[in-house]
């Protein structure tokens, strides 16, 4: 089975394709200047790459801080199970191109290649079947991996793959910049913080599931176009989410109104 995945040639790509790759492009670029809005950008990042890749379910970014992997951004809940599976076995795709510098791709996780046998078996039976991890290389600095699953077989191809390396590259040039920026010490609490912050924009995502009757990603596009249609931070968003709620409002805060 191999581990990587062949681009078509750029003659090969039609409109649609270079259209979707510009898209990503400009979605996932941009500059940081603190280590405080990290974790917003890399939210944004998981989320561009999920829309842009047909396959795939979830997607999370892995960050390596003093040789620890942390889950620094992440689609839904089920990514973090998944993360903490590989982190708890400390064996997986994400850590294994975090720590190779290499992808790592699995077309059928029913079909053992012996590489991570405790993950795949705990992960196949959550009906995980394939997923894509490309290292975050910036320089000669490997700061971690963007992982991408699917419930389906071979989900991921050629184009996909030069999708992710795009939004991968344009990930691993910015957290190595603000952390160098910040220090890598910093980065640490800071992803700490950033997933304590996460708690009510999993509150509101739930609100906004049990009053909308929607599934969780679409929640989440929900809390997302509002707090862009308003320009209002997502967690700021979501805190007036359940903060409605508590209130007895019929529109907890206006989101996707």
């Amino acid at each position: 089975m191999t581990n990587t995945l062949t681009v078509p040639p750029p003659e090969n790509e039609d409109t649609d394709q270079t259209a979707l790759l510009a898209r990503l492009t400009d979605e996932v670029s941009g500059v940081l200047e603190s280590m405080g809005e990290l974790s917003d950008y890399l939210e944004r990042v998981v989320h561009a790459v999920r829309r842009a890749v047909d396959g795939c379910d979830e997607v999370g970014v892995t960050i390596l801080s003093k040789d620890r992997p942390h889950t620094a951004a992440y689609t839904t809940v089920q990514t973090l199970e998944i993360d903490a599976v590989q982190y708890a076995l400390d064996e997986g795709p994400c850590l294994e191109a975090a720590r190779t510098r290499e992808e790592q791709l699995v077309v059928d996780l029913c079909s053992d290649d012996g590489r991570w046998p405790l993950f795949a078996q705990a992960s196949r039976e959550d009906g995980l079947r394939s997923l894509y991890a490309v290292p975050l290389v910036s320089g000669d600095q490997c700061v971690g991996a963007l992982n991408l699953y699917a419930w389906a077989t071979d989900a991921f191809d050629g184009f996909d793959a030069a999708l992710v390396r795009v939004a991968a590259s344009r990930c691993a040039d910015a957290v190595v910049a603000v952390t160098a920026l910040d220090g890598m010490r910093e980065l640490a609490g800071q992803l700490e913080q950033a997933m304590a912050s996460r708690a009510v924009i999993e509150q509101a995502k739930g609100v906004i599931m049990a009053m909308r009757g929607v599934p969780e990603h679409d929640a989440f596009e929900i809390l997302r176009k509002a707090s862009q249609d308003r320009n209002v931070k997502v967690r700021l968003l979501a805190e007036d989410v359940v903060a409605g709620v508590l209130r007895g409002s019929a529109d907890p805060g206006g989101a996707g109104a």
